[in-house]
């Protein structure tokens, strides 16, 4: 067996303290204690042990850290002169271990006690302000629902003064919260915290854990908005934490009281995974009992056999389930405590009422709340323009005033057929009307219902065509059949409204005059169309001009030709629809047919988008809003151009019509409410905005929303798009590890061979932001997986580039195989590009950065000779191709490496030109300063290297 060592063992400590917080975390440290136990070194198992004691206590395995405290505090006892530079570090995790102690009901309770009364000792002994211990036994107090001992342990905390042992001025505020809400004193805790949280909280667990024990007393005090940001920071800090399973259970809780049953599902669904690998038996009776009260309200509510993501029960088992997991998980504490206190808490968690009715959490949600789910911007329901009647005799019967309408509604002029309606309808309640006259107002009741209450539509044309077959009236009677048939069509029937529309245009066609003939082959296409067969609409359409209609109207003309551009898109032919769609317009304007213009702006919109320019079909439908368009039309033209300024500099014009969009599609869903893929794709939408218009914290919200949804509804390929765009969010609010977390998830979900390039991007995507967070070796590990699902790919040079990536990080972090490992991938790599590839310019620039970097790689695994060889002639490689900055940079390590070898003279040239060549507010100036100063003093030119490093500020040794 080899021997560990030292070193290695040191590095792994460093690591573990420097690692984020995790799994990852926790391998460091058992790695080292066990190479460390190995070795038999006592000071290297003694550090290895306080690391792991922190690893498990952030990484949420409180209960091992119990060992390794105490280990190393009896080792401490035994050898304090040997340990005495890690007192403090004991004396913190003493804190650790009280707050622990209580979360385990099988720890007796006198051990807690004695825990905390040698922590006092300590303390004392040490000459360290108590404020620490007091803070503790009042921890211990409230958890057994002692108020009196809580209340003077309380007091005895606030009156000692602060010192080094004291937990930080986040953390102290928080629990002040806490016990000061349990009192009912929300006032007081909000007053407290408000200097805290306007100063810089530097914690790790700050300022989430603050604004979780806030969520309450805002509720509580009317402050909504203040909850709201509450809640939307706090748990995107921790929700990707399996650690932190208590805080997002206080938010289920809120969740639950705030209203919002619908969202806390949500949060049950996402986290009920970890409930078996709880950091303690308090969390785990917390999240359950927190749980159980969601998911009770929703059986409440009626949704008790919704089935819950990733359970074997549905929602009212479920929570009977909980509910007796946390109630058994009570009484384990209360027995080893004494008191009844924990059964009291989780009675009063399941059996929690709403404080309010329904507090909106989202952008979307205040939207509907605000416009109760109508768009917003919706112009008001429109007030027929009334056309004057000249022409018309003062004394017309109603057959006339029925032919003249008819005439006009074939023209489609809605002003002259409103007027004329007016006229007519006092003949509706007219006594002695003929079957074909009351055929006719029926007739007339139907189109003007047509398009707004579908049933009554049909039964006004139902009870035409029986007044128009008692009249023997035939034509008509078929022309009333060809409209129900399309009403059907229109209307979720559309082969059964096909086959009534032909079955009328064959008759109308054979009997018919040309009026007849033409508006029954108008009705076939769109019928066609509804029935998704374009390619037969346009051949009715063909037929239209032959059959000679008489003067049928510039609209009736304008229509033929918008049905044309409608049914060439819907058929493929793409490119035609937009150009027929420009025909339109043009016609639409000699005409002076402002509603057409705008309809065949959209229709040019729709083409153009398809044809992906963007750009052109946003112009498109800008110009259609500039005209006079139907209510829902209108709406339509809003949303799609809303859609296609998301991504742009225009994103700001499109947040309120994506909201509305949202909101009429459901804003956010309520319990029980299914999620509506289209509702899941407007949430994406209306994130894109909100994210390029700097509302990053809204996005977030939103995004949240569209993930889940994408998710509940099976949408994969939607809700990747949607975690794609919440990393950039969380990195662009600072929150890394959140957004590392929903690239971990993404790369998870792209498996499989067909996904390697995806996979690939976003490990890539993960290493750098790692490497840019000087997390240098998970960012090797990361670049690394990258670089072998681009080889699965089949992605050479996108392999190569992430071998060189993965090279420098392990560079970094001091693990020079590593690197050289990852140099001879890259090589290998390389050696594969085809020799067109390998020849553009994309190429050839990471060939020479593969150069570069695998100099220094060379260097750092001790092989200067190799990097000298690897970085001839990249400079000259860069500056081919007007790389000027990296040009610079290669001549620079090309010098270094001659000054490693030993050979200055032949350095000093080359890093004097380094230095003059570069700009005077370039970050290499200094490190060019430096090597030049070292090859100075070597080549005896001492007073030069001096001055140099006085202006640089840096020391020669």
């Amino acid at each position: 067996m080899t021997t560990p060592n030292p070193d290695r063992i040191r590095a792994l400590i460093e690591q573990c303290w420097d690692a984020p917080h995790g799994a990852g975390q926790v391998a460091l440290a058992e790695e080292a204690i066990a190479q460390a136990d190995a070795l038999g070194d006592e000071q290297l198992r003694f550090h290895a042990r306080m690391a792991a004691t922190e690893a498990y206590q952030r990484g949420g395995l409180p209960a091992k850290g119990f060992a390794t405290f105490t280990w190393c505090l009896a080792r401490f006892d035994s050898y304090p002169e040997r340990h005495g530079d890690q007192e403090y570090l004991l004396l913190w995790h003493y804190k650790y271990m009280v707050n622990s102690l209580t979360r385990f009901p099988d720890v007796p309770l006198t051990r807690t006690y004695a825990v905390l009364d040698d922590m006092q000792r300590r303390y004392a002994e040490g000459g360290h302000s108590l404020q620490a211990v007091h803070k503790h036994r009042w921890l211990v107090a409230s958890h057994l629902g002692d108020c009196a001992a809580a209340d003077l342990h309380y007091a005895q905390w606030q009156a000692a003064p602060r010192d080094g042992n004291s937990d930080c001025v986040g953390c102290d505020p928080t629990d002040q919260v806490r016990h000061l809400t349990d009192r009912g004193r929300d006032e007081e805790a909000i007053e407290l915290v408000g200097p805290v949280l306007a100063g810089e909280l530097t914690c790790v667990e700050q300022p989430q854990e603050i604004l979780t024990a806030l969520l309450l007393p805002y509720l509580r005090t009317g402050r909504f908005d203040e909850a709201r940001r509450a809640h939307h920071q706090a748990y995107r800090a921790v929700r990707a934490d399996r650690s932190q399973l208590g805080t997002i259970a206080d938010h289920v809780y809120f969740l639950a009281v705030s209203g919002n049953a619908g969202r806390g599902l949500e949060l049950v669904e996402r986290h009920l995974p970890w409930l078996p690998e709880a950091s303690s038996p308090l969390v785990e009776m917390a999240f359950a009992a927190a749980s159980s009260l969601v998911l009770r309200m929703l059986a409440a509510a009626g949704h008790g056999a919704k089935p819950v993501r990733g359970a074997e029960h549905d929602v009212a088992e479920l929570a009977e389930q909980l509910a007796a997991r946390a109630v058994a998980l009570a009484k384990r504490f209360d027995d080893r405590n004494g008191t009844a206190a924990q059964s009291e808490r989780v009675a009063a968690t399941l059996a929690a009422e709403p404080l309010v009715e329904r507090l909106p959490l989202s952008l979307t949600a205040r939207v509907g709340a605000a416009l109760g789910r109508t768009p917003a911007g919706s112009p008001p329901a429109s007030v027929p323009v009334v056309a004057d009647l000249p022409d018309v005799p003062p004394d017309a019967g109603l057959d006339l005033l029925l032919d003249l309408i008819e005439e006009a509604l074939r023209r489609d002029d809605e002003p002259r057929s409103e007027a004329l309606w007016q006229l007519i309808e006092p003949f509706t309640v007219a006594s002695g009307l003929t079957s074909l006259q009351l055929g006719r107002l029926a007739d007339l009741r139907g189109m003007r219902l047509h398009g707004e209450t579908a049933e009554q539509t049909e039964q006004a044309w139902t009870e035409a065509l029986e007044r128009y077959t008692q009249a023997g009236d035939e034509v008509r009677g078929q022309r009333i059949r060809g409209r129900l048939g399309l009403h059907r069509s229109r209307h979720g029937q559309p082969e059964e409204g096909l086959a009534q529309v032909r079955a009328s245009s064959d008759y109308l066609l054979a009997h018919g005059g040309p009026k007849d003939q033409a508006g029954a082959l108008r009705r076939l296409a769109v019928a066609l169309l509804h029935a998704q067969q374009p390619g037969e609409a346009l051949r009715e359409l063909d037929r239209v001009d032959a059959v000679g209609e008489p003067d049928p109207g510039a609209r009736v003309r304008l229509q033929v030709m918008l049905l044309r551009a409608q049914a060439l898109g819907a058929d493929g032919r793409v490119q035609e629809s937009a150009d027929a769609a420009r025909e339109l317009i043009a016609r639409a304007v000699a005409e002076g047919q402002d509603e057409m213009i705008g309809l065949g702006e959209f229709f040019l919109g729709q083409g153009l988008s398809m044809l992906d320019d963007n750009a052109g079909a946003a112009a498109a439908f800008d110009r259609a809003l500039a005209r006079v368009l139907p209510e829902p039309l209108e709406r339509e033209v809003r949303e799609r151009r809303a859609v296609l300024l998301a991504g742009t500099p225009r994103a700001r014009e499109a947040v309120d019509d994506l909201a509305a969009m949202v909101a009429r599609l459901g804003g956010e869903p309520a319990a029980g409410q299914e999620h509506d893929d289209d509702a899941e794709h407007a949430r994406f939408h209306l994130a894109v905005a909100l994210f390029n218009t700097g509302r990053v914290e809204e996005a977030a919200e939103v995004a949240e929303e569209a993930v889940y949804g994408a998710d509940r509804a099976g949408n994969q390929n939607l809700a990747d798009q949607v975690r794609h765009l919440l990393a950039a969010i969380h990195q662009r609010l600072g929150e890394t590890d959140q957004s590392l977390a929903y690239l971990d998830e993404l790369a998870a979900n792209l498996d499989g061979f067909d996904n390697a390039a995806g996979r690939a991007r976003v490990l890539e995507q993960a290493g750098e932001l790692l490497f840019d967070l000087d997390r240098d070796a998970l960012a090797a590990t990361r670049l690394g997986s990258a670089a072998a699902a681009y080889r699965v790919a089949r992605l050479p040079l996108d392999e190569m580039r992430a071998r060189r990536r993965q090279a420098v990080a392990a560079m970094y972090a001091d693990d020079p195989e590593r690197a050289r490992q990852a140099v001879e991938l890259a090589d290998a790599a390389a050696a594969e590009l085809p020799p067109g590839l390998a020849k553009e310019p994309e190429a050839q620039y990471e060939l020479a950065w593969l150069a570069l970097d695998g100099a220094r790689a060379m260097v750092g695994v001790g092989d200067p000779e190799t990097a000298l060889t690897r970085v001839r002639g990249a400079a000259e490689r860069f500056r081919g191709l007007e790389a000027f900055g990296e040009a610079f940079l290669a001549d620079l390590t090309m010098g270094e490496v001659l000054l490693t070898l030993g050979r200055a003279e032949a350095a000093e040239p080359i890093l004097r030109e380094v230095l003059n060549g570069l700009p005077r507010d370039s970050a290499t100036l200094p490190r060019a300063a430096y090597a030049l100063a070292h090859t100075l003093m070597q080549c005896d030119q001492e007073e030069e290297a001096r001055r140099l490093a006085g202006e640089y500020g840096f020391e020669l040794d």
